[in-house]
C-alpha cells in the first residue's frame, strides 16, 4: 500500500530519492497510467541533472512500476488483473512469513506500538478517508516487518506493496476500505493475544478483499 521507504535506517542516495518521489506522484495520480515520465521535467523540478533521475526511473522499471515503450520512453505501467493479484498473493505471503519470525519478539513495548497502530487505524476507518485509511493501515503491517528484524522480507514487501499502492489509490472506494477493515482489524487483535495463525489466517482474508476486482 503507500510507499515504505521510511523504514531504511540510513541515508539514501539521491536516485533513491527521487524514485519515492515520482512514486508518490504516481499514486497521487499526479501522472497517470500509461502516461509518460519526463526525465528533463523531473530534473528541473528538482534542480537536479538528469543522471539520477535515469537511474531511479531504471529503479522504477526493476520494480516493475514503470516500463520503457519503443517510441514513447518511460511511462507508468498499467496492471492488469492478474497481475494485481499476483503481487497480492506474494504479500499476503510475505506478512504471513513475518508474523512467523515475528513470534517470540513481541515484548510490552512491541504489544504497545501495535495497538497503538491499531487504534490509529479504526480512527482512520471512522473519518472515511480512503488515502489516509490504505496509508495507516499500510504501517501497521510493516510493523510486523520491522519486529521481524528481516530486511529481505522488509524489501521484497515493499516491492510487492509500491504495485498494490497504486491499485488501491486508483481503485479502492469506501465500500472496498470497509471490506478490508472488517478483516483487517482481527490481525493485530490476534497477534496481541498470541494467536499468529488466527493473525495469518486474518491477513489472508484481509488482502483478499482489498483486491476484491468485482467491488474496485
Amino acid at each position: 500500500m503507500v510507499n515504505r521507504v521510511d523504514t531504511h535506517e540510513f541515508g539514501e542516495s539521491l536516485p533513491q530519492q527521487i524514485y519515492k518521489m515520482i512514486l508518490k506522484k504516481i499514486i497521487a495520480k499526479e501522472i497517470k497510467a500509461g502516461e509518460k515520465i519526463v526525465e528533463e521535467d523531473i530534473a528541473r523540478e528538482l534542480n537536479t541533472s538528469r543522471a539520477p533521475v535515469r537511474e531511479a526511473l531504471y529503479l522504477l522499471q526493476i520494480d516493475g512500476i514503470v516500463e520503457r515503450l519503443p517510441r514513447r520512453g518511460t511511462v507508468v505501467k498499467t496492471f492488469s488483473e492478474k497481475e494485481i493479484e499476483e503481487y497480492n498473493r506474494v504479500a499476503l505471503e510475505l506478512i504471513r512469513i513475518a508474523i512467523d519470525y515475528s513470534r517470540e519478539k513481541w515484548n510490552e513495548s512491541n504489544r504497545a506500538q501495535l495497538a497503538q497502530y491499531a487504534d490509529e487505524v479504526q480512527a482512520a476507518f471512522e473519518r472515511q478517508d480512503v488515502i489516509e485509511y490504505e496509508t495507516i493501515a499500510g504501517y501497521m503491517l510493516l510493523f510486523i516487518f520491522r519486529v521481524a528484524d528481516n530486511k529481505a522480507l522488509i524489501r521484497l514487501y515493499e516491492t510487492a506493496m509500491n504495485i498494490l499502492d497504486v491499485f488501491v489509490q486508483v481503485r479502492w472506494t469506501r465500500r472496498l476500505m470497509g471490506s478490508f477493515h472488517a478483516k483487517l482489524v482481527d490481525l493485530p487483535a490476534a497477534i496481541l493475544e498470541s494467536d499468529f495463525e488466527r493473525a495469518k489466517q486474518a491477513a489472508r482474508e484481509a488482502l483478499d478483499e482489498g483486491v476484491n476486482l468485482s467491488e474496485a
